[in-house]
């Protein structure tokens, strides 16, 4: 009887140590903004918080996600699978979903023992596929008009911290702010950022045009980023008086990009370069940027290496822990993709980058429903639209190293055919590694049939989900 005793006390307290030894993990996800960040070089914008993050962890400097929409982007990086391997290719108020259930981030740690926390919207369909599988759930609002205070946010992920050492486990806390979408509440309701920008905002040179409409709309959205960094250092507040700081890996990262016209929805830089920071001195550099690129399929196999869970085969990422060994290889392209997101904004677009050029593929020659509706977002007049981004031509190309903007199409060029061709030769091999169905042409069009023709669109207050989904994947 002793003898069962000591043994059921020595696997209580192994199993207690082997809690306390993983550490807890901090995502932060903030919604719709490019990298207008005191560390990233933007003087306007006032946020010590992201900034001592990332003096104290990893800035990476060249960090993507695979699709500038918000549940698309959710999707993969709750996954770490490519939205075309799973089929949410689309927002999920507009009923594109998954084609079968597939495991993520809060499912992988809580099986391994995580109390697990999320606050903020979901926004992948189904639900359940993250819902199932959280402990603790706050906010579950999108929160565009900032009716819930960054307060707020702060107090439900001290629940989340008071309840995980409550329950002897770590934690996992996802917490996704939403303060610099559209509609740009330049002040909250409950008074925040307590540091405004003030002035004339010129905007930013990726967008291409400016107005005066364009030049408020820039002045709120800084002061988003303003109170985004304060609701985070509210929480980091929290996260240190609690002791636990020391052990919890921080990742921080937007969504995608800025939603102004070139953007958000777009496979330009504007669109789909964010920003990225990692903090967690016990297994990354302290103080480093790095140039390397990354993208948020990353995230998921960095956290499952952090918290000492194999990493499945089939994730597509790398763990970023793995930058710090020179031997390993970085990776040599970044794909991107989007379809609008939304039968309204039907545009059909894939990109490709390496290390100084990008290559877009527009398959299907239509107006860009996409742009329309970003200029007219913001009341942009006709005049001062940009006809290459109404009406793309097939081919786009350019040299991001002397057109960072991407203002100075080079495809056709005698003088660019080979990178041309390289960079289509590589985004058809990566088409066929990830079995993307959008290979086949025979797809492309069923999409574009389907999405154009309201008649095969899911009904609303339905469960139906679109057809596509079994054409492509058979289920």
């Amino acid at each position: 009887m002793k003898t069962a005793f000591l043994l059921l006390l020595f696997g209580f307290l192994f199993a207690f140590n082997a809690f306390a030894e993983k550490p807890n993990i901090l995502f932060i996800v903030s919604e719709d903004n490019s990298e207008q960040i005191g560390c990233y070089g933007d003087t306007r914008v006032h946020t010590p918080f992201l900034d001592s993050l990332a003096a104290g962890g990893v800035r990476y400097d060249r960090a993507y996600v695979p699709y500038s929409v918000c549940s698309p982007s959710r999707a993969a990086f709750l996954t770490g699978l490519y939205t075309r391997q799973t089929g949410h290719i689309g927002l999920a108020t507009h009923r594109f979903a998954f084609y079968k259930h597939f495991k993520t981030m809060p499912a992988y740690l809580q099986e391994a023992g995580y109390y697990t926390g999320f606050i903020g919207k979901t926004h992948v369909n189904p639900e359940s596929i993250v819902e199932d599988y959280i402990d603790y759930r706050g906010i579950k609002s999108a929160n565009f008009n900032s009716t819930f205070s960054i307060e707020e946010y702060a107090a439900q992920a001290r629940t989340i911290f008071e309840n995980a050492e409550k329950e002897n486990k770590p934690f996992l806390a996802i917490i996704n702010y939403s303060d610099a979408h559209r509609a740009f509440i330049g002040k909250s309701k409950a008074g925040y950022p307590t540091k405004m920008v003030e002035g004339d905002i010129p905007p930013l040179p990726w967008i291409g045009c400016d107005t005066p409409r364009l030049r408020e709309e820039m002045r709120n959205y800084l002061n988003c980023m303003n109170r985004l960094d304060e609701g985070i250092g509210m929480v980091l507040a929290d996260l240190e008086k609690s002791g636990q700081r020391e052990n919890t890996l921080v990742i921080y990262m937007a969504d995608h990009g800025g939603d102004f016209p070139r953007g958000k929805t777009t496979c330009y830089e504007g669109g789909v370069k964010v920003p990225m920071i990692v903090n967690f001195p016990k297994s990354f550099y302290k103080g480093h940027v790095e140039n390397a690129m990354v993208s948020s399929m990353d995230i998921l196999p960095s956290v499952l290496r952090e918290a000492g869970i194999k990493i499945p085969k089939e994730l597509v990422g790398s763990p970023l822990q793995e930058l710090q060994n020179p031997r390993l290889p970085r990776r040599k392209y970044i794909h991107t993709f989007n379809t609008g997101s939304a039968s309204t904004l039907l545009y059909l677009t894939f990109g490709i980058r390496d290390d100084h050029y990008k290559f877009i593929y527009n398959p299907v020659r239509m107006t860009n429903g996409v742009a329309i509706s970003r200029y007219n977002n913001t009341k942009i007049p006709m005049a001062v639209w940009d006809p290459a981004y109404v009406d793309p031509p097939e081919f786009e190309l350019y040299d991001l190293d002397t057109d960072p903007f991407e203002l100075k199409n080079l495809a056709n060029s005698p003088a660019h055919k080979a990178k041309q061709d390289e960079l289509f030769k590589a985004m058809r091999d990566f088409q066929k590694e990830i079995n993307d169905p959008f290979l086949d042409p025979k797809n492309v069009d069923f999409y574009i049939k389907e999405v154009s023709d309201p008649k095969r669109h899911p009904k609303k207050g339905s469960k139906e989900v679109w057809s596509h989904l079994k054409e492509f994947y058979g289920e």
